[in-house]
């Protein structure tokens, strides 16, 4: 069961029974959802009531505006942790990484982390993400976990994209360097972060079973499945005052209107296991760069600065949602992060029925 404590006298088995804030400075809380502690500052008086629409599933993006509206957007937020953790297959996956992440954590600093003997069958084929080019977006070229991953003996495949190109003809990019992949003889995990989720979604989905028979996983980071209201904000001007101009294509590509249609034709390789991976952030655990983000775009439901938290989940997917994170403190530990995620998905794919929560 799960629970918040606070130094008010609440305490209950659920998370979205528990949330207490002043309305001012909020409140502060610490405790554990799906197993995951996290001492914050949440935003709302005490929400004492189950919200029964939920019903056991996980919350969409509408559910979860609604409850922003009925109650806050931290309450919210907590939902969305506490119901992906109370799915089977994602507690099962989290504990397996959770494991991973304890082992690469201590080993990969001492220059001794290892991956499963399997790993020699896997290449990784990474994708960077938005103005991965430009001096202002350190870490968008994914740059920590690929050199972590090719420490830890995996190899790794660089996909050029245009850094400021629509997805759409990104995604032509992805297409040919999945190809060029296929007579490897080894299985491809690839691996994308933010603009770069659609594009890989839209390679795959073009390409199909048969000419993915090799792709074993997608690790989808805080994919903007969906894209971004910020877009529709009309956000461009502020953007371009910090990196310079970009492409108004590309640009568009990522607004919500066109994202969700895009979204729509999405259709994944039933052999291709995908897991989504991304924060949830509380608005007192916010970084800097993402309050740009966070705040205005509270209006829609809980985000992570760039984009709404549900529109990262693929359906199907396997879900792992770092609690208190928001889409640049994901930059955090990132070189760890990639090594915990490769062992869980080369441990998972050799082992689906089994046992999976040795590391090396």
């Amino acid at each position: 069961m799960n629970r918040i404590t606070c130094p008010l006298p609440l305490r209950a088995s659920w998370v979205f029974i528990l949330l207490a804030l002043s309305a001012c400075a909020g409140l502060p809380v610490r405790g554990t959802v799906g197993g995951q502690t996290i001492e914050t500052r949440v935003d709302s008086e005490a929400a004492r009531y189950y919200y029964q629409t939920i019903n056991g599933n996980i919350p969409g993006r509408s559910e979860l505006k609604q409850v922003s509206d009925e109650f806050s957007i931290d309450f919210a937020a907590l939902l969305l942790a506490d119901e992906i953790s109370r799915v089977p297959l994602n507690r099962r996956f989290r504990k397996v990484f959770d494991e991973a992440y304890d082992y690469a954590r201590e080993a990969l600093p001492e220059g001794r982390a290892k991956l499963p003997a399997a790993a020699a069958q896997y290449e990784a084929l990474i994708v960077p993400t938005y103005l991965y080019n430009r001096v202002n977006f350190s870490g968008a070229d994914l740059a920590a976990p690929r050199k972590a991953l090719a420490k830890v003996g995996l190899i790794c495949h660089f996909v050029e994209t245009s850094d400021d190109g629509p997805i759409e003809s990104n995604a032509e990019i992805v297409i040919a360097a999945i190809r060029a992949r296929a007579q490897s003889g080894r299985r491809l995990i690839i691996i994308s972060a933010s603009k770069s989720g659609p594009e890989v979604a839209l390679a795959l989905t073009k390409l199909g079973p048969a000419e993915t028979r090799h792709v074993a996983a997608w690790i989808n980071t805080v994919g903007a499945l969906q894209g971004t209201p910020l877009i529709d904000d009309n956000v461009l001007p502020e953007l371009e005052f910090i990196v310079g101009k970009v492409n108004p294509a590309g640009v568009e590509s990522m607004s919500v209107a066109r994202s969700r249609q895009r979204f729509e034709s999405f259709r994944i390789p039933e052999h291709v296991l995908v897991v989504n991976f991304f924060g949830i952030p509380l608005s007192g655990s916010v970084s800097f760069r993402a309050r740009r983000g966070f705040f205005p775009m509270q209006k829609y439901g809980p985000n992570d600065g760039m984009v709404l938290l549900a529109d990262m989940i693929f359906p199907g997917g396997i879900t792992v949602a770092e609690l208190g994170s928001d889409h640049f403190l994901m930059d955090q530990h990132l070189d760890v992060t990639a090594v915990a995620l490769a062992i869980t998905v080369i441990r998972w794919l050799e082992n689906p029925a089994g046992e999976t929560s040795r590391v090396p």
